[in-house]
């Protein structure tokens, strides 16, 4: 029997001070059964919009069906019904009393238009997204690795190696529950199967109302998203070489965000109004999906430094940005890049507040000077706090100008840092 790990996310969402909660995230990720085993416990009630019985009776007459709920309450697979957060706002600005009243749960991003193209929850609501389960939550590390980068002190006695076929599985597994929880229990054939079954059937689901999509396209797009991790999307190069244009490419891409099927980190150098998806780097929502595409692609990433790269680049992405949601210090993400015949790159910025903390992602367990040119130049910016280079050794050290040498298996330990 497989024993419920405590998601530091559900104590974030019960010290919200909002009326109304939005917590969106993939199919599978654990919602639902956060919800049972730490919030309904707490004192919500629950109902889900994925039983028919429910859709129907709340999409005849929402507004009534909202008045017989028991508050606060749960309302699991909101997306369902677009104009639910309108009527939620109309339910809310009639309650006196303070703190969550609803708390709503999407596998998909749950409507923000239905007031004059507006959001209706504006000042009204809290949002939050939930991730696969970290190598921390695995782990039971108290606190946010967030929050350890941005202001913890690294522990230099510390040390420990993850073997690379170790760390390879850690990728694999990933981190849906169900799946990573019985890995070890599957054959190579059954593990590609369910991967593939999975994505099939988020694909084939009709998530979002009235949303348009073909299935057969939109797997030819996912999968080579999901074979690039780490990768900066080029939409045009991807449209020809599925004999797609630009702009399907770039709806498909919007779908599978909305869908918590991959993320999109912009370019910290790049101003907003001229960010797009072409100018992100694009991560699996989770690691295990990008394994097993790749391994029916004919790529075996644990053969190929590079495939190997990028997928260890992605893997520490999904260690740091989940953790955000229950960080101290929530803030923002982005890659940065400048462009050049020689581009400097930091896989990950986080910023808040004038102040960046940079991350760079190695596969090797030795480093080189040479290593440390992206964060180094990244350091000239009078934002800059502190940079990390996390690679595949065994020992935290020092160097110079607050840049750190950070072990991957630092990112779930809590004897790497005094906090």
């Amino acid at each position: 029997m497989n024993t419920y790990i405590h998601r530091p996310i559900a104590d974030v969402l019960l010290n919200a001070k909002r009326k109304v909660v939005i917590l969106e995230g993939a199919r599978a990720v654990g919602k639902t059964l956060m919800a049972e085993s730490q919030l309904v416990p707490a004192g919500f009630s629950y109902e889900t919009l994925a039983d028919m019985n429910t859709f129907e009776l709340a999409q005849h007459d929402l507004s009534a069906w909202l008045k017989s709920l028991n508050l606060p309450v749960i309302i699991d697979e909101a997306q369902r019904i677009p104009s639910l957060p309108l009527e939620i706002k109309e339910t809310v600005d009639k309650i006196a009393s303070q703190g969550i009243q609803f708390l709503l749960t999407g596998s998909a991003i749950i409507s923000r238009s239905g007031l004059d193209g507006q959001d209706p929850l504006a000042r009204r609501a809290q949002r939050f997204t939930m991730s696969p389960l970290t190598q921390g939550e695995f782990h039971h590390i108290p606190g946010s690795i967030v929050d350890d980068l941005w202001s913890a002190e690294p522990n230099t006695n510390f040390e420990q190696e993850t073997p690379r076929a170790e760390l390879y599985d850690l990728m694999a597994a990933g981190g849906f529950p169900e799946y990573s929880g019985q890995y070890p229990q599957y054959e190579e054939w059954e593990r590609e199967r369910l991967i593939a079954d999975d994505i099939q059937t988020v694909l084939g689901d009709t998530i979002l109302p009235d949303e348009k999509l073909d299935a057969v396209i939109a797997g030819s797009i996912l999968s080579k998203l999901l074979c690039m991790p780490g990768g900066i999307l080029n939409a045009s190069a991807m449209g020809d070489s599925l004999a797609l244009d630009r702009r399907t490419v770039d709806r498909y891409i919007s779908i599978f965000i909305r869908r918590f099927l991959i993320h999109a980190l912009p370019n910290i150098r790049t101003a907003p109004n001229r960010q797009s998806f072409t100018r992100s780097k694009i991560h699996p929502i989770d690691t295990s999906l990008s394994v097993q595409t790749m391994l029916s692609k004919g790529t075996d990433p644990l053969m190929s430094p590079v495939a190997y790269g990028n997928l260890l680049e992605s893997f520490v992405i999904n260690q740091i940005v989940p953790a955000i949601q229950w960080s101290q210090t929530h803030p923002d993400c982005f890659y940065w890049r400048e462009p050049g015949n020689h581009p400097k790159e930091v896989d990950l910025v986080i910023a808040r507040r004038q102040q960046l903390v940079g991350v760079e992602v190695k596969s090797s367990s030795t480093i080189k000077r040479d290593d440390f040119k992206g964060l180094a130049e990244l350091a000239k910016d009078s934002r800059f706090l502190r940079g990390y280079l996390v690679y595949t050794g065994s020992k935290i050290m020092r160097w110079a100008d607050n840049l750190w040498v950070l072990p991957v298996s630092a990112l779930w330990n809590s004897a790497a840092f005094t906090r």
